[in-house]
């Protein structure tokens, strides 16, 4: 129904080969209409309600009869209309280790691409896949996108390949959306930094926290640096279970357990694991004051994979701010998630910011973070997950 699926696919194989550039000249949308069937104002609204987007926009023909959702088609017409506006050139490099980010090598570069789609800016990007994070195949990287004459960069990295970079950085401006700055030290101004603050978001769960706290967690990296924040504050630590394989034998852990009664849960388990573990607790009567987690749960399905009743306690720590709707569509257009996903969205951010910044100085930015001392600063929201919704908690103003 579109003729947009070359940009789907150039997201799909872009890591067959070490680069891939885009350069996207001025186009129009043709949104083509292949159903034999007639649609009428009833037909076109229950598409609006279902998302089908694409499929309204090809059988919409601004008839008379049509006016009361002329409004709807206007808008999102605006939105996939690529053709270019002025004359400002975006050009732009993303550095990714494929082999080490893994599922975000497509989705970081969907979230820029989609960002850029959005500016519906003349834009270059070109993708650097390093496949690892060893220091030969960063500097090799760094040194073929200088010689391309790339200044800018956005480089999703741990903090092992962050490391590197930043000690390479000159003649760049380098955005890394996974790596926040405190985990690196003596860096340049030139490099800006999009990773989360943990420890912020454990400080402010621990607010809402009783003296006695417990943690679950897994053996993966950022599971140890949560269990290290929880047990390096002031409350007292009564209990602590770190599951190293898939096995968790429940029953043993928790039946008779009651140090985890009327305890604040730290659960530094990744989603479903918690979940299970939450729904677990009320099988065996398990009663602990409330159950907190960071970032790696805040996600909608948590309301499918618990049931209020084990839910109804838990707060989840939040540093994605509000999303304006037309990236969102966007990025939903490119199957990028930004409105749960963190990386996803610290990466658009950083798009965001490069192009106000550098490529239309003092030009409006969509998303309304600050960048203090190298480093996004986000505002953490506590939410509670409700009974069919994700609701505010505790906002920081």
């Amino acid at each position: 129904m579109k003729k947009l699926s070359l940009i789907l696919l150039f997201a799909s194989f872009m890591f067959g080969k070490s680069e891939i550039i885009s350069q996207i000249p001025p186009t129009q949308n043709v949104f083509m209409n292949l159903s034999i069937t007639k649609c009428d104002t009833e037909c076109l609204t229950d598409m609006l309600k279902n998302g089908k987007i694409f499929s309204f926009l090809s059988v919409y023909k601004n008839h008379s009869q049509f006016d009361d959702i002329q409004n709807s088609y206007d808008e999102y017409r605006a939105i996939f209309n690529l053709a270019t506006q002025n004359n400002i050139q975006i050009k732009l490099a993303m550095l990714v280790p494929q082999k080490v980010i893994r599922r975000y090598a497509i989705s970081t570069v969907n979230s820029t691409l989609a960002y850029l789609l959005f500016k519906k800016f003349n834009f270059d990007l070109k993708i650097y896949n390093s496949n690892d994070e060893s220091e030969d195949s960063l500097l090799t990287t760094l040194a073929k996108i200088k010689e391309d004459g790339y200044k800018y960069i956005i480089a999703p990295l741990t903090e092992k390949g962050a490391k590197i970079v930043v000690q390479n950085s000159d003649g760049f401006t380098i955005y890394i959306p996974t790596v926040n700055s405190n985990k690196i030290e003596n860096y340049s101004a030139n490099v800006i930094f999009g990773g989360i603050n943990y420890k912020k978001q454990v400080e402010k769960l621990m607010l809402y926290a009783t003296n006695r706290v417990a943690i679950f967690s897994d053996l993966s990296s950022i599971a140890n640096e949560l269990n290290s924040d929880v047990q390096n504050s002031s409350k007292l630590v009564v209990y602590t279970k770190q599951f190293k394989n898939t096995n968790m034998r429940f029953k043993k852990i928790l039946k008779w357990n009651r140090k985890l009664d009327n305890a604040s849960i730290f659960l530094n388990l990744p989603l479903v694991k918690a979940s299970l573990l939450a729904s677990q607790l009320r099988v065996y009567d398990r009663k602990p004051y409330n159950l907190l987690s960071t970032q790696i749960n805040y996600s909608p399905m948590i309301l499918n994979l618990t049931q209020y009743a084990d839910r109804k306690s838990m707060l989840i720590a939040n540093s994605i701010g509000s999303v304006n709707d037309e990236i969102t569509v966007s990025n939903d257009f490119l199957n990028s998630d930004i409105e749960y996903n963190w990386v996803n969205y610290s990466t658009s951010l950083g798009a965001d910011y490069l192009y106000s910044r550098y490529f239309k100085q003092n030009g409006t930015r969509i998303f309304q973070e600050n960048i203090v001392n190298n480093q996004v600063k986000y505002k953490t929201t506590i939410i509670s997950p409700k009974r069919y919704t994700m609701e505010i908690f505790s906002e920081e103003m």
